[in-house]
């Protein structure tokens, strides 16, 4: 389709492309000066979704064009299942807290003398175990979070540094699992084997996990003050409650089996909630009472699941209007040289992943582009392919309005160990390998390190034939 075409084919704005952009300007200003004066509830950001919705209804000429790209964002196919994992999600948390796990486990740990400070390296490893295996955050945080943060709280753990630690490790699984819908994503976009890809990234991961896990030990002992699992005040009234420890096994289990996240969840959820009903924990009644456990856990999601929607609904308008199209194609204009070009594809896939809130979505957004950014220069595509995802990862977790930052703080609320309204403002902060994926793969492009090339011949078995030209 030429570039006339494409054109004609968005919606018309006042003010033309600037115009179009009024909509994410306005959510993301409204929620800087929110966090700004403490308003950081994802509660208060609700209105920044509703006032970009406004400056869309506003700046479009065709309203029936604007009705259909918030239809459009609010029925994606992405946002339907994110809601039911979300919910369904929310449920787990409320049936594992239901079932005194976390006071079983504050027994075993009080008697092994486990120090409050371990807590955030025994996070972020378990999470990193969790999202490599399944190639699945949401899976990971899903698994852990009910089960890590009330223990944290009781332990009088720093609830913000074990959310990063949680948010973290889920991070990395899903940057370097083969089984990640990010590490699927950036290699085929890239032209290039998952496998091929998932050994080229394995450096990458491993000096970013190495720097977190460092991180996560000193500011353990920093921020855990002087408890310890030895100076609590429990029995072993609940110890038995250990039990429920299958459920996440479970998930992670059925996952790995190919079930998938929602089936996994329901399936464990089914069997948890029998058990609660066997153990005394929970009657039918209880159950499906107006405060009870389903209606606990679902309204526990509701606050993150509205900001997502309008999320969701903001990228539609602006995608309708041509904004993402329009930053693509200016992007590619300074794919002057080989380091230009990475330089150039790092900085799109980065400013993506902010402008959309969501890794996986830039990844599949630039992913090519990127490959037309790197085609005329031969560079081996597996390492175009980890600069998407790493950088989609590393910046992608660190926006508090990240889909997987707003679950965890669900989670968190769900748990109780968090005030309603709390924030992922909070803890974003927190996470470390996020952060230092953010640094690796900026240095490996500015400094050509792990810059590699593939020869006529090697493009060729693929069936690739690589022209003198930008556009090829």
């Amino acid at each position: 389709m030429s570039n006339e075409k494409r054109q004609q084919a968005f919606a018309e704005t006042y003010g033309g492309i600037w115009g179009a952009c009024l909509p994410l300007l306005v959510m993301l200003g409204s929620i800087l000066i929110m966090a700004a004066v403490g308003m950081r509830s994802t509660k208060n950001f609700w209105a920044a979704g509703f006032f970009a919705v406004v400056a869309g209804f506003l700046v479009y000429k065709d309203k029936k064009q604007f009705q259909a790209a918030i239809i459009e964002g609010a029925t994606d196919r992405t946002f339907g299942f994110m809601l039911c994992c979300f919910l369904i999600a929310g449920v787990m948390s409320k049936i594992l807290t239901s079932s005194n796990l976390v006071s079983g486990l504050l027994y075993v740990l009080a008697k092994l003398h486990v120090s409050a400070g371990l807590i955030p390296i025994l996070c972020f490893v378990i999470c990193m175990i969790l999202s490599t295996a399944t190639g699945s955050a949401a899976g990971a945080m899903t698994t852990a979070a009910p089960v890590m943060l009330p223990l944290a709280a009781g332990m009088g753990c720093n609830i913000n540094l074990v959310c990063g630690a949680i948010l973290a490790g889920s991070c990395f699984g899903d940057n370097l699992a083969p089984i990640s819908d990010t590490t699927i994503a950036s290699s085929l976009s890239q032209e290039v084997d998952v496998t091929r890809v998932v050994r080229a990234r394995l450096k990458y991961a491993l000096v970013a996990g190495g720097i977190s896990m460092v991180l996560y030990i000193v500011f353990g002992f920093m921020m855990a003050g002087s408890g310890s699992a030895e100076s609590l005040t429990v029995d072993g009234t609940y110890v038995s409650s250990l039990v429920f420890l299958i459920l996440p096994v479970l998930v992670v289990v059925i996952m790995l089996r190919g079930g998938g996240l929602f089936s996994a969840l329901l399936i464990s959820e089914i069997l948890g909630i029998l058990m609660l009903f066997f153990f005394g924990f929970e009657t039918p009644a209880s159950l499906v009472a107006a405060d009870g456990l389903i209606y606990n856990a679902f309204s526990g999601m509701i606050n993150s699941i509205i900001f997502i929607l309008f999320i969701f609904i903001m990228v539609s308008i602006i995608k309708n209007a041509g904004v993402l199209d329009a930053l693509l194609n200016r992007m590619r204009r300074f794919a002057g040289s080989e380091r230009s070009a990475e330089i150039a594809g790092g900085a799109m896939v980065s400013l993506m992943s902010i402008a959309i809130s969501s890794g996986t979505s830039s990844i599949a957004f630039c992913g090519p582009i990127i490959r037309q950014l790197m085609r005329p220069f031969k560079v081996d595509r597996a390492r175009s392919a980890n600069i998407l995802d790493g950088l989609g990862c590393g910046m992608g977790y660190l926006v508090p309005t990240n889909p997987g930052c707003l679950q965890l703080a669900g989670f968190a609320v769900a748990a109780g160990v968090v005030a309603e309204g709390y924030s992922a403002i909070s803890f974003v902060g927190f996470n470390f390998h996020s952060m230092a994926l953010f640094v690796v793969f900026w240095f490996a492009i500015i400094t050509g390190w792990g810059r590699t090339h593939e020869t006529d011949e090697e493009l060729a078995r693929d069936g690739i034939i690589i022209e003198n030209s930008l556009g090829s």
